[in-house]
């Protein structure tokens, strides 16, 4: 079940984007119409970026850390996947973004979380379909918002 709820929220979100910004008016529509649809993984995506690549990647910077992940999470609900992790021990953040920095493949550009959680893209933005590129940025804020509440146990309404 855990598998299908990004799938699930992604078309609840399609569903609710196209409802709704029919008949959505005044500020709303500026949020729907800032927003924009989910962009779809390109075709050509690397091995790297896909939700097996990331979270295969996080145990083995975990690993190269000497530390213990006791949660991933991946959002695939749209391009480009982001990370959710949640580590055993106070600090482990650091010792974890030191690894992730050292993999060329990524790039760790911040995201939101403290000491023990954080959520983050870390797929380079020159990965990005060039046609969507701000309409990713304007809607990955709001995808880390989201996921950082899922791995903190906070409730979706």
């Amino acid at each position: 079940m855990k598998k299908h709820t990004s799938l699930i929220i992604a078309v609840l979100l399609g569903f609710l984007l196209i409802g709704c910004s029919k008949h959505a008016t005044g500020p709303n529509q500026v949020m729907f119409d800032y927003l924009g649809n989910p962009v779809a993984p390109p075709a050509n995506t690397d091995v790297a970026y896909t939700k097996e690549g990331l979270a295969s990647a996080m145990q083995d910077a975990a690993q190269a850390a000497n530390i213990t992940l006791t949660k991933v999470e991946i959002d695939d609900s749209e391009f480009p996947f982001l990370v959710g992790v949640v580590c055993a021990g106070k600090g482990d953040m650091a010792k974890l973004k030191d690894q992730i920095r050292k993999m060329a493949v990524y790039e760790y550009s911040g995201g939101i979380g403290s000491d023990t959680r954080m959520v983050m893209n870390l797929v380079p933005y020159r990965a990005f379909p060039t046609d969507a590129s701000q309409r990713i940025i304007h809607r990955m804020g709001l995808r880390e918002a989201i996921l950082s509440d899922k791995i903190n146990g906070h409730q979706q309404p």
